[in-house]
Formats: C-alpha cells, sequence, structure tokens
C-alpha cells in the first residue's frame, strides 16, 4: 500500500468522508480490512474494498483510520489521523458536493447545473478564505438554502456564525434571512413551544428600520405562531430587543447591516447554558438578552418536565423577484460554523 488518502483535512460531527487505499503489485485477488478508533463506516460492502466512507463521530478529537491490504500472506498497512473539530462547517469549496447528499437542501434558487441535480456557482473556490457559494433567486417565490441538524442533538451550548454578503445586484427594501429551527418536543406535543429564531436584515435600505431580530413561540393545540413583540404575556413570547428610543422591540436601524457591493460581514448569534442571547456582528458584540431565558424558565415553572430546544435546521433566506424578469438578487456565503461547547463564534 502506498498510501491511504482522504478528503480533507478537518471534519465535523457526522460528516460522510470518502477515503480510499493506493496499492501496487498484483491486485488480483486483493482485499481490505478497515479499522478506527472512533465513528463507523458506511455498511459491511465497503470493507473488503480499497475505498469506503468514514462516519465521524459526535465528538470531537483526533481519530484513526487504518487500512490493511492483504493478498496470501502478503498484508501492508496503513493509517491516517481524522480530526474532528466542532458540530458543523462549511466553506463553500465544493458546489457539486455541498449539495448532494450532504445536507444542504434549496428552494427557488438558479440552478447552474443543466442536469436535475441543484449546483450553484461557487466562487474562489482554490482560497477557503475567499470561497463563497453564490446563491440567486430564480423566481418570485421564497428562495433559500437550508441545512438539517440531524446528525447530532443541537442542544443550548451552541453558536452560529455565518460570513455572507451581496454582489452586483440586491433587491431594494428586501431583506437577508438567517433562521434556526427547532424540533418540536417528542412529549406532550401540544404545547407551546420555541420554533424559531429569525435575523432579518436589509444591507443596502437608505431610511427606515434595517433589521428585525426575533423569536416564534408555535402552540400547536391552537395552532397559533406569535412572534415577540414589545410585552410578552405567557405563554407568548418575552421581548428579545427591550425597546428604546427609536425603535420598537425587535427592529430599528443600524449602520452596521449596511453592506456595499462585495463586502461581506460575520453575523453570530448564540444560546448560553443558561440560554441568554447574545449577538455579534462582525465579531462585536451587538447585545444580549434574557428574552428566551425568562420564556423558558416560566415553561419550566407551569412544567417542570418542559424539554429543552432542540436545533432542526439552520437557513439562508434572499428576496424572491419582485417579477419573473428582474435581475436576479445574488448573496455570497462565504462560511457557516455551529459550534455545541458553549464557544461563542464572535470573531469576524
Amino acid at each position: 500500500m502506498t498510501s491511504l488518502n482522504k478528503l480533507g483535512d478537518e471534519y465535523y460531527f457526522g460528516e460522510r468522508v470518502l477515503m480510499w487505499a493506493s496499492t501496487e503489485g498484483e491486485l488480483d485477488g486483493m482485499t481490505y480490512e478497515w479499522k478506527t478508533t472512533g465513528g463507523s463506516f458506511d455498511g459491511f460492502r465497503t470493507q473488503n474494498r480499497f475505498e469506503n466512507v468514514w462516519i465521524a463521530p459526535t465528538t470531537p478529537g483526533e481519530y484513526v483510520v487504518t487500512a490493511t491490504a492483504k493478498n496470501g500472506s502478503s498484508t501492508s498497512t496503513r493509517s491516517t489521523n481524522m480530526r474532528v473539530t466542532r458540530y458543523f462547517f462549511d466553506e463553500f469549496q465544493n458546489a457539486t458536493f455541498m449539495f448532494r447528499g450532504q445536507g444542504w437542501l434549496q428552494s427557488n434558487l438558479l440552478n447552474s447545473n443543466s442536469g436535475s441535480d441543484f449546483i450553484p456557482i461557487v466562487s474562489n473556490s482554490s482560497t477557503p478564505e475567499l470561497s463563497t457559494v453564490d446563491i440567486s433567486n430564480a423566481s418570485t417565490s421564497a428562495p433559500n438554502m437550508r441545512r438539517l441538524l440531524n446528525l447530532a442533538e443541537l442542544k443550548a451550548p451552541f453558536s452560529v456564525k455565518t460570513k455572507l454578503g451581496w454582489k452586483n445586484f440586491f433587491r431594494t427594501g428586501q431583506p437577508i434571512t438567517i433562521s434556526m429551527f427547532f424540533v418540536q418536543p417528542t412529549r406532550n406535543t401540544n404545547r407551546p413551544h420555541i420554533r424559531e429564531i429569525r435575523w432579518t436584515f436589509n444591507p443596502n435600505a437608505a431610511t427606515g428600520n434595517n433589521f428585525q431580530i426575533r423569536y416564534e413561540i408555535f402552540t400547536p393545540a391552537t395552532g397559533v405562531a406569535t412572534f415577540s413583540g414589545n410585552t410578552g404575556v405567557f405563554p407568548s413570547p418575552e421581548p428579545l430587543i427591550n425597546p428604546s428610543a427609536g425603535f420598537t422591540a425587535n427592529s430599528g436601524r443600524n449602520a452596521i447591516f449596511t453592506l456595499a457591493n462585495g463586502q461581506q460581514k460575520a453575523f453570530t448569534f448564540s444560546l448560553t447554558s443558561d440560554f441568554t442571547f447574545i449577538a455579534h456582528v462582525d465579531g462585536v458584540e451587538w447585545f444580549r438578552s434574557n428574552g428566551i431565558k425568562d420564556w423558558i424558565t416560566k415553561a419550566k415553572a407551569q412544567w417542570p418536565d418542559f424539554e429543552d430546544p432542540i436545533g432542526r435546521e439552520f437557513r439562508i433566506g434572499i428576496p424572491a423577484r419582485a417579477t419573473a424578469n428582474e435581475t436576479a438578487t445574488t448573496v455570497a456565503v462565504n462560511s457557516v460554523y455551529i459550534n455545541n461547547d458553549g464557544t461563542i463564534l464572535n470573531t469576524p
């Protein structure tokens, strides 16, 4: 065996990593044995082949994968280290890989591929710091890209950071939306629960409000959904941003949300272990709030077995077209990082 190869050097929880052994000599009758100190392999059918798919474990750490080539009484072994660093990350360097079986889904976005599989455009793919997936609206219906969070349970504390901007054209008066959706509780399914945290901002609004940030409480028993506002009488949600001069709760105007053509900024929101909500823009803390914390405290006082929120999906939404013939709005997404170890991803 001359080498043991893998795609990438750093992996997230549950990532499926293609690996293959390179061998020389008599290949007829060659079989392979794969072992790992953590994680697993994708099914028994790959065990005797020269290639395999390693599935990363859901705990950060250094793991070792070993492959042994066997031909009669002759054997040859190679090992390689597999570094698992966080719950999830994507630096958007390979659009084909990202949107084929790796968890990213989309709705109403332009397809750069003439085939049936959706593939967006990737810019600067050879440089992780600069690479972006460029998503453009395809219709007058709401366009988005979204990541299912089903590889491992995501509970507080967690932190989500996405770095993005717009390029070439952006529909005036419309927002970019960054959302986290949550799982409906498995017990007592009719109870109110947090369904979404939604952060919208308008990067080129000349006047008026250019941001809104809030969370939604949904009550399955009544079918009523309520977003946080100025006041909240339980089970309605507590305010996320306390009202202050110049804006109502959850919305207002701030120059930090202005983005020029081609400019990118990092947007981070976190829930600490006690459910304190913290928001950063480009590495600078914007605000922190007890709104979600206070709502969950009241829910647990009323229902002692109330379940903590579990992340279900991360989503980035962009403006739809005003008309079918309008120029496409393009948003360049540089990266998405999700941590579940209490680390706040507040660097630009």
